[in-house]
């Protein structure tokens, strides 16, 4: 066996193309060892299949040819060369946060999706236990129940805007919700001022629903949703649950056609209760 050989055999040893090497040679990465005057042809030695699994190594982590050949050939000591892989270490790392958002709001629009295909039609209450959920809040000046569409429209706009201000991933505003306080509920003097995120676990929230026993009730839209509450606070009082906190309606599922002139939404009343006479922290 030949330790030199033509491009073409060090190429397929290397699993990498005639032409990427041609290039390397070319910007002054990596040359063959010797060049047939008469044939032109490029010869490689084996042992230089080193230096192309140090490029390939670093490509993986987004390095430009340019860097790649800077740190295979730095001479200068590793201060440089520590800067240099730290940066991409620092870049890697916010990549991967991004992702992790990116998965964390795709999951949550599974989420919704799945409980619009399994609650679109239910007409009962029902009640669940939900974890802490850190929220970012956001404070209007009209009743919501109040507003035309277009009036809504615009206050989601202005929120929309202080969420971008706050640097919270846009994906976060597909689950708008609005917050009641649990006395305006308790009295049906239905008036919501306040909208709602749910925030990335890793953002500084100031805020947050509480973990416990929600009683949860189902609509299709804020017109729906307003009779409906005098319905949802009717029946917990049937069923002997006692309010405990503040009233929530959660957007959990939207797809809007794109000729559509109005929102096609999914909503989740949630209260937090408790069986008259329970401990709540039981």
């Amino acid at each position: 066996m030949f330790s030199k050989m033509k491009i073409g055999h060090f190429a397929k040893y290397n699993n990498i193309s005639v032409q990427t090497l041609r290039y390397y040679e070319q910007i002054d990465l990596l040359h063959p060892v010797s060049i047939d005057v008469g044939s032109n042809y490029r010869y490689y030695h084996i042992n230089q299949s080193a230096a192309v699994d140090n490029i390939q190594f670093l490509k993986q982590f987004n390095f430009s040819l340019e860097e790649i050949k800077h740190i295979m050939n730095d001479t200068e000591g590793l201060a440089e060369l520590s800067q240099t892989v730290e940066k991409k270490k620092a870049e890697l790392l916010e990549q991967r946060k991004l992702l992790d958002q990116q998965l964390e709001d795709i999951e949550s629009f599974q989420a919704g999706a799945l409980i619009f295909q399994e609650k679109q039609s239910q007409t009962t209450i029902e009640v669940a236990h939900f974890p802490t959920r850190p929220i970012l809040t956001y404070s209007i000046d009209k009743n919501i129940y109040e507003m035309t569409n277009e009036e809504y429209e615009f206050y989601l706009r202005a929120f929309k805007s202080h969420v971008s201000q706050q640097k919270i991933p846009i994906g976060r505003f597909n689950r708008v919700g609005t917050i009641m306080s649990k006395r305006q509920f308790l009295t049906e003097e239905f008036v919501s001022q306040e909208l709602f995120i749910f925030t990335p676990k890793q953002f500084k929230h100031t805020k947050s629903l509480r973990s416990g026993l929600y009683a949860t009730f189902y609509c299709h839209s804020f017109k729906e949703e307003l009779p409906a509450l005098s319905q949802f606070k009717a029946a917990l009082q049937q069923q002997d649950y006692q309010i405990v906190g503040d009233y929530v309606c959660e957007v959990v599922y939207e797809k809007n056609k794109t000729d559509a002139m109005n929102r096609t939404m999914f909503i989740r009343m949630q209260i937090p209760v408790k069986k008259r006479g329970e401990n709540m922290w039981q």
